[in-house]
């Protein structure tokens, strides 16, 4: 296993990295509203839950299998002996989902560059909400700025990976990361102020158990295991380049610890300015591009407001996107001669193809995202049981305990990991498939 291979700069620079990566649109814009939707804090128990006894042991176990093999997503499956080939595909259902992914990921977070420059103008001033969303409806509908602003958000990409792991991911991850933490925090202390703050609380936090059904639960379950970029390829892939001093448990507890309280930080942001002005909690590109920028014309520093949040959303984007960017580059790289710059720009290539079908017609984002979803169960489940049965055990344990003071958690960890995860997952596998009737 003596691979050369880049490594992280420094173990607070890969957390920062980690953190950034979960912290993507889907934060900004689902977690939220599903919360509310489910509950309130009702919802938010079992996600924590969730989040401890099924996403915290697989988020660890990704970790182990990509420092282990020091190799990307796919080889990371073909490293280990007597391990038949056919695993290879895991890996690259896993390249497919990130590719997908990025299909229509790089077109939502273009729109954050372009609601930045529309805040720097001041565009929406004076503007009803029924006009600010018209505004967006024909936005959306042009082809041209769709692709224009794909193109830019992608070429922000290439401008960060190109620079490698620690001079670009790292450094570029670090700086986005605490950035959004600051602007998180400015805009939470600002939304403690507004009139609808309590109500956006209560929204939130207030357990109301006649709207959490078994199908919430589950709900719960799969918010679990996908908001720390689990199944992604992309903690593989991130823990390829860990060096073996680093505390895998323990930085997967930080990383969990930080995305949760990021996530409730976003929503207590978020859901008093739209209480305020007495406006329904909506998921999606509604919440985002329509009511919000409505919101901040009617508060005070209106501009100022619009502008970081908007550079709040592309940070959270960038980061997220990063990661999986790099699943694919990293991937093609270790499997051929490829230099780095050529893996980006054929990655970019086929993310722009793929994103094709998205640019031009808004519902083949729900059925990209609907397939997407079907196949990170299934590569979830695949992982979790090659980390559980393929992996050898003393290996397994070894890497565990590399560099912790946690070892004593090994044997709950592998407790976890071969029974209690595959068997929620499955559970995950079944509601999608409606078995439940729920």
């Amino acid at each position: 296993m003596d691979i050369k291979r880049e490594t992280w700069g420094s173990k607070l620079g890969f957390i920062l990295t980690a953190i950034g990566s979960a912290l993507g649109l889907g934060a900004m814009w689902k977690l939220p509203y599903v919360i509310g939707q489910n509950g309130g804090s009702a919802f938010l128990m079992w996600f924590i839950i969730f989040n401890l006894i099924i996403g915290l042991p697989l988020f660890i176990g990704e970790l182990i299998l990509g420092r282990y093999s020091a190799r990307g997503i796919v080889s990371s499956f073909l490293v280990h002996k007597n391990t038949s080939p056919s695993w290879g595909m895991v890996g690259w259902l896993t390249v497919l989902v990130s590719l997908l992914i990025l299909a229509w990921y790089t077109v939502v977070a273009g729109w954050s560059i372009a609601y930045i420059l529309i805040a720097l103008s001041d565009a929406f001033s004076g503007l009803s909400k029924d006009e600010i969303a018209l505004s967006f409806d024909k936005f959306r509908d042009s082809i041209s700025l769709n692709f224009t602003f794909q193109l830019l958000f992608i070429v922000l990409n290439i401008l960060v990976l190109v620079k490698g792991v620690s001079s670009g991911i790292e450094k570029w991850s670090k700086f986005m990361t605490s950035a959004l933490f600051i602007m998180l925090a400015a805009l939470a202390i600002y939304a403690c102020f507004l009139p609808g703050f309590g109500q956006g609380i209560s929204y939130i936090l207030y357990p109301d158990f006649s709207k959490l059904s078994s199908k919430g639960v589950l709900q719960a379950l799969g918010l679990a295991l996908f908001t720390l970029s689990l199944s992604y390829g992309v903690m593989v892939t991130y823990g390829s380049y860990l060096k073996k001093d680093n505390d895998i448990p323990k930085t997967a507890l930080i990383v969990l610890v930080a995305n949760l309280f990021a996530s409730i930080l976003i929503a207590i942001t978020i859901f008093p300015m739209i209480f305020s002005f007495g406006f329904e909690p909506q998921a999606g590109e509604g919440l985002i591009f329509k009511t919000l920028p409505y919101v901040f014309e009617q508060l005070p520093f209106s501009m100022i407001l619009s502008v970081i949040f908007f550079v709040l959303l592309l940070f959270a984007a960038l980061t997220s996107s990063i990661s999986m960017f790099e699943v694919v580059v990293a991937n093609f790289t270790d499997l051929t001669a490829m230099s780095r710059t050529k893996s980006l720009i054929i990655t970019s290539l086929i993310v722009i193809i793929l994103g094709l079908p998205n640019v031009f017609k808004q519902s083949f984002m729900q059925i990209n995202t609907d397939l997407v979803d079907l196949i990170l169960v299934f590569v979830a489940l695949f992982t979790t049981l090659f980390i559980a049965y393929k992996f050898d055990a003393q290996a397994l344990k070894q890497e565990f305990c590399l560099g912790t003071k946690w070892a004593f958690l090994y044997k709950p960890w592998l407790f976890l990991i071969k029974f209690i995860v595959p068997l929620s997952i499955l559970l995950v596998i079944l509601e999608r498939f409606k078995v439940f009737g729920l």
